[in-house]
């Protein structure tokens, strides 16, 4: 996969992710019961909306393969601590967690792949 497909395909991965939190929230579907505190609808929702801004800004190229790697990779990092240090997660909001940092992770295995073949 090329760098642009890479970004495009990030953006997409943020822009559903960013949707399923809007409309989760939005809907009572994921609330305040399914992550700790001080995580609630609001807090589902604003970072759903951020996430569909961060996907259309993506979308447009405006970012490296290489910055978008190291993003990917911290946030994800920053996702197992917190899901390993918190307590007060649903089984669906675990569960949201851990498929968001699972995509987190393909997507900087192959960003950081193509940034290392494009150095060569």
């Amino acid at each position: 996969m090329d760098a642009g497909m890479l970004i495009r395909t990030d953006a997409a991965v943020e822009g559903a992710l960013g949707v399923a939190l809007v409309v989760g929230g939005a809907s009572g579907a994921l609330a305040g019961a399914d992550f700790p505190a001080p995580v609630g609808r609001v807090v589902v929702v604003a970072v759903g909306v951020l996430l569909l801004v961060l996907a259309a800004f993506l979308w447009r190229g405006r970012l490296g393969l290489q910055t978008l790697a190291v993003g990917n990779a911290v946030t994800a990092v920053a996702a197992v601590a917190w899901l390993a240090a918190a307590s007060g997660f649903s089984a669906a909001g675990a569960a949201l967690v851990g498929a968001t940092i699972a995509a987190l992770v393909c997507l900087a295995v192959a960003q950081a792949a193509e940034v290392t073949t494009a150095q060569r």
